[in-house]
């Protein structure tokens, strides 16, 4: 599903008070980071990611192989931080929210 700038920016509120909960050392994307992620996706809805890498193209490559491995959605790369979305229809949290802008 492709969000609207007003739920990506809903989004991006929420996160700004969460401690990035993943971090993304020095060997990149690996099937533990993938892992790590996915499990925290589907406990929190809303997860950021840290990165270690100084690339930019490197960390926007990373961040797409995370969504896609995670099935999650790349909210926004915030400097070395990436933000990911995956609604839990089992327990919503943000979504509940999140549904009701267009």
């Amino acid at each position: 599903m492709e969000y609207t700038g007003k739920q990506k920016s809903y989004l991006k509120s929420v996160a700004n008070g969460l401690d990035a909960i993943v971090k993304m050392g020095g060997k990149g994307v690996t099937e533990n980071l993938i892992k790590a992620l996915d499990e925290a996706l589907t406990a929190h809805e809303l997860v950021k990611v840290s990165s270690f890498e100084r690339d930019r193209d490197t960390r926007t490559s990373a961040a797409r192989a995370l969504a896609e491995g995670t099935q999650s959605q790349l909210i926004a790369i915030l400097g070395r931080t990436m933000l990911f979305y995956r609604e839990n229809p089992d327990h919503p949290t943000v979504s509940k929210s999140l549904n009701k802008i267009k």
